[in-house]
């Protein structure tokens, strides 16, 4: 077997809360055009479905957005016969 490589892209989204707790949202592979605008816009729908775990606290906004990108190496390690 060969070595093998792999490459994702993460969208990690930190959403915050009134009581100072937060929330991080990861989605895979996102479109690599995605616009501040585009996140933006998923806000309402982000606040009116979360709720935070330390009485009810309710969901503020954005606290960080990023793309995380990551390569992972698989080194084949099998010895020859």
């Amino acid at each position: 077997m060969a070595d093998r490589t792999k490459h994702s892209n993460q969208l990690k989204l930190v959403v915050g809360f009134a009581d100072g707790d937060d929330r991080t949202i990861s989605l895979e592979n996102p479109k690599g055009d995605i616009t501040a605008a585009q996140i933006n816009a998923l806000k309402p729908a982000v606040i009116a479905a979360l709720q935070g775990d330390k009485a009810g606290a309710t969901p503020t906004g954005w606290r960080d957005a990023k793309v995380v990108e990551s390569t992972t190496v698989y080194l084949d390690i099998t010895p020859n016969a």
